[in-house]
């Protein structure tokens, strides 16, 4: 160990104290102790992303590379297996070099037949299966343009273990089952391009950073993804993933001075080496005002943009372009643009403000009111809004306020080991210390008013692009599905030596740990149906409260309307801009929001200005002054979103489900018409309002005062109205089906389909059935060693998103079925495909006993890595008691499936999916669907986007 180094001072809460090390070999690691929770977040992060090899998709195809093993994982014979990989790396170079397409169709014949002789040496999925044996749940990894991270949560016991199989994986990689894992990248592509809206951010982005590497698709564009060069791939990993490049992220309950021991034998085996030096692409500054035009499939619908340079990240004038920005948009919404909502001028606006590696976006976009209001006219009030900061039009008070802004975010983000975690990696990828972050509050209080003015004349200047939104959308590049032989390697359940040498590693045992309902939140009665449940927050003297009142959307549609509206009005006593921004002033912040089973009054501050914030929230509560102006913001918004949601296939999807399973009774079709909410008054959203305090609350506070103090204020201060007792969580009953149907919505431009499968379950009548019906879901769709994902995704790159998942009725309302549900999403010419192999699934599940203690271990994992963070384990507590538990229902569970063997599954799926009438919903291109093949799967129910979505 070379170096050595505490980032913060004494005085610092451990849990916010960051430990840098650096190993022999030149990485750095960064350990953050926390044991609030019982469980460690790790991340290995590359400072390699898409701008090292632009517009070849290497990096991302790497990133997907790095799940499939090594030299050591994942073979049984590697020096047998290498033969016939270092023959497909050959075969892909000289396809790289081929045009002709029948000699191009070859090849991959070839390469295919090579890869399903490879797969005889391969044990699938191991390195997902060591993590998970190992205690790790929530196993990912990400490509941004200028780093790949790979992730996961484990439990503190298998410390060792995860260095070890962590580090062995940065050793050697092996490009194994390579073929079936490009058709999968082709999927994912395609997920993207369907997504509404990412073409145009495509070509955006290209204008915008031309000629930056940033301006080319992270996954890089099709002509590259069907040319890969292993070759250039090995060459990409031996040039960046080496010691010196790498930082390791380790944030959790462990004792720093324990495990680097540990870290020092493990991740010390990686080369050592330097990167090549590249000297940044310097972006040109715009020359006046450059124009372009931007397709986006939304009419009526008008926008502009406007694209300024902004910052990199480390910039010194990054602080102070974030308080600028904060003048225009801000949480409480006393920004200028803010206002320009606020007071109905323009229909929505918003400042944009991120900084990466080698360049920063900084823009602003603005939809002018429907129908009426031109382009011209809504830039020129975004204009006038740049000009106030610019001309220091804005008071000593509210610039003082928006520094406070800036500094709870910053506290807030380092609050948890998650949220802390992904801080750390974003902070390290920047080439930051710790240190310089935690200096960065300072960096706030040295601002004057002058420096913000000065800064928003430098950026917000008159060069700058110039972008006008038109209706229309791009044409997609449509890859055909490959005719590949399935590789199915036949050594699934297998494993290798490196596996079973692991196995002799110490273990030390550590019980899960579970919410206990006497301890570890403190509740007090304010009134029968008011409860207030408090939390100690052990790291910042920020505070929130959440007025949880026990009535959502499926009982009262319109709440999602009055979430809204309350955003844009005032009280009787204070107007909009007063109310604002005397809680801005406070450091405090009122938001609402209104989901199926809760509508929630969300508040945060600072505890020294606790009473006061209350009192300025009861003031709200009790007297919202109705302004029959603001409504029409409520009203254009809605439609906005109306068109929106059908555009999207995803949302369409979820849609068709609801209609499927619950008929006329959808979430969709019990929304208000937009007819209804056209006529929706201020007046009427007060009176529902006032309705929602009257049903029972939940009071969640989290921060430093007692809890009867807290109980005092709200007692003297909050208007507790509560008379009627909640029906939350709401049960809907879900339709049975008597034959296979399938219900399909045409959309003409996917080049995806999205599938759903269905059936209702049998009664669930006791706990053993609850748990076991996790158990099943598990085994069948949820994880990288299901059936669903290996069968589907794994050997045969059907699709990219896989999963299942079998939904049980609340607690209180036992004896009623559960319902078994299946998705995936699949380029349009696999769709029938792909719902073969399903349906093959579902009637007929393959039994596999071996893998039984491993799933098992999967759902231990997520429970213990689960417990919840300080702030969200008093809501966690009353969601179960409002399902009618009282005490963590993940014990028992745990102690169950303990002796569940596969017969527990296969009755489980026996009795509620074998021989139950499957529907399945499609959402995709019928122009790519053999209609009358698709047929065999049940009578076909064509449908329209009015028939799912009111």
């Amino acid at each position: 160990m070379l170096t050595s180094s505490l980032l913060l001072n004494a005085q610092t809460p451990e849990s916010l104290q960051v430990k840098e090390y650096t190993l022999q070999n030149g990485l750095t690691v960064w350990l953050n102790e926390d044991h609030s929770q019982p469980k460690v977040f790790g991340a290995v992060l590359v400072k390699a992303g898409a701008k090292d090899s632009p517009d070849t998709g290497i990096p991302h195809y790497f990133e997907h590379i790095m799940f499939k093993g090594t030299e050591k994982i994942g073979t049984l014979n590697y020096a047998e297996e290498k033969l016939l990989l270092d023959s497909i790396e050959v075969k892909y170079e000289a396809l790289a070099q081929t045009t002709d397409q029948a000699e191009r169709a070859q090849i991959q014949q070839e390469i295919n037949a090579l890869s399903v002789k490879a797969a005889d040496y391969v044990v699938p999925n191991e390195f997902d299966r060591l993590i998970t044996r190992y205690g790790g749940s929530g196993l990912n990894a990400g490509t941004s343009y200028d780093y790949t991270v790979y992730f996961n949560t484990f439990s503190p016991q298998y410390f060792a273990q995860w260095a070890e199989i962590n580090s062995e994986r940065l050793l050697s990689p092996v490009f194994r089952l390579f073929q079936s894992e490009l058709e999968t990248v082709y999927e994912e592509k395609n997920m993207y391009s369907d997504m509404m809206g990412s073409q145009a951010i495509e070509r955006l982005t290209e204008r915008y950073f031309r000629p930056h590497p940033y301006a080319y698709p992270i996954l890089g564009n099709t002509e590259n993804l069907k040319n890969p060069s292993l070759k250039e791939m090995r060459k990409f990993f031996e040039t960046y993933y080496v010691a010196s490049n790498m930082g390791l992220i380790l944030s959790g309950d462990f004792d720093a001075e324990e495990v680097m021991p540990i870290l020092e034998k493990t991740f010390s085996r990686i080369r050592p080496g330097n990167i090549p030096r590249k000297e940044p692409v310097e972006l040109p500054d715009f020359k006046g005002k450059e124009s372009v035009d931007i397709k986006f499939p939304v009419p009526v619908v008008k926008a502009v943009a406007l694209g300024f340079r902004g910052v990199p990240a480390n910039h010194s004038d990054q602080v102070a372009l974030n308080i600028a920005v904060g003048l225009l948009n801000n949480s409480n919404g006393t920004g200028f643009l803010d206002k320009l909502m606020v007071d109905g001028q323009v229909l929505s606006t918003m400042a944009l403000n991120e900084s990466m590696n080698e360049a920063g976006i900084l823009g602003v976009v603005v939809i002018p009111k429907l129908l009426f209001q031109s382009n011209k006219k809504a830039e020129k009030l975004v204009w006038e809004a740049i000009d106030k900061i610019k001309n220091g039009d804005f008071s000593e008070e509210t610039f003082q306020s928006l520094k406070l802004e800036q500094k709870r975010d910053y506290i807030s983000s380092l609050e948890d080991i998650n949220s802390r975690a992904q801080l750390m990696m974003r902070i390290y990828s920047q080439g930051k210390s710790w240190h310089d972050y935690m200096e960065s509050l300072t960096a706030i209080d040295r601002l004057t008013r002058e420096d913000i003015s000065a800064i928003a004349r430098k950026y917000f200047s008159d060069n700058h692009l110039h972008v006008t939104k038109k209706t229309g959308k791009y044409p997609k590049e449509y890859l055909p599905k490959p005719a590949f032989t399935p590789v199915t390697p036949p050594h699934r359940d297998s494993s290798s030596v490196y596996a079973r040498e692991l196995e002799k590693l110490p273990v030390k045992e550590i019980q899960p740990r579970f919410i206990d309902f006497k301890k570890d939140v403190e509740r007090i009665t304010l009134q029968e149906q008011a409860t207030l449940f408090a939390t100690e927050n052990p790291v910042n003297n920020i505070f929130t409260l959440n007025l949880s009142y026990g009535v959502g959307t499926l009982e009262r549609p319109v709440l999602l309307y009055l979430a809204s509206y309350l955003n844009y009005i005032g009280t009787e006593q204070k107007t909009f801009n007063e109310f604002r921004e005397r809680l801005q002033v406070l450091g405090s912040t009122l938001s609402y929001e209104a989901t199926d089973q809760e509508f929630i009054v969300k508040v945060t501050g600072f505890d020294d200005h606790f009473k006061e914030t209350v009192a300025m929230v009861s003031e709200f509560l009790t007297s919202p002054k109705a302004d029959e102006k603001k409504i029409k913001q409520v009203i254009d918004e809605a439609k906005i979103m109306e068109k929106g949601f059908v555009k999207s296939n995803d949302n369409l999807a979820k849609a068709l489900l609801e209609k499927v399973k619950y008929g006329e009774r959808s979430r969709y079709l019990k929304k208000l018409p937009l007819s209804d909410v056209k006529k929706l008054k201020g007046a009427d959203l007060l009176k529902e309002f006032s309705s929602v305090q009257k049903v029972a609350c939940h009071f969640h506070y989290t921060g430093t005062l007692a809890a009867t103090k807290v109980a005092d204020v709200l007692k003297t201060t909050m208007p507790l109205t509560m008379q009627t007792a909640s029906q939350s969580p709401i049960y809907r009953e879900s339709l049975e089906y008597d034959k296979p149907t399938v219900f399909f919505l045409n959309m003409p431009d996917l080049s995806q389909s999205i599938i759903y499968g269905y059936t209702k379950g049998d009664q669930i009548t006791d706990m053993h059935l609850r748990h076991a019906s996790r158990l099943f879901a598990g085994y069948f769709g949820g994880d990288m060693s299901s059936i669903m994902f290996q069968e589907i995704r794994e050997f045969r790159s059907f699709a990219y998103r896989v999963s299942a998942s079998f939904v049980v009725p609340p607690f209180k309302q036992a004896g009623q079925p559960g319902e078994f549900i299946t998705m995936l999403s699949t380029q349009g010419d696999k769709t029938l495909d792909a719902l073969t192999v399903l349906d093959e699934l579902i009637k007929n599940m393959p039994e596999r006993p071996e893998r039984l203690d491993a799933f098992k271990q999967t759902l231990n994992n997520y429970i213990s890595n689960d417990y919840p963070s300080f702030r969200r384990i008093s809501s966690k507590l009353a969601s179960y008691l409002r399902e009618g538990y009282s005490e963590d229902p993940n014990k028992a569970y745990l102690a169950d499936i303990q002796q569940m063997q596969m017969d527990d599954i296969i009755r489980f799926y026996e009795l509620n999916v074998k021989d139950n009438p499957m529907v399945y919903m499609i959402v995709g291109n019928s122009k790519h669907i053999d209609m009358k093949r698709l047929a065999q799967f049940g009578t076909i129910v064509e449908l329209k986007k009015k028939d799912i979505y009111r």
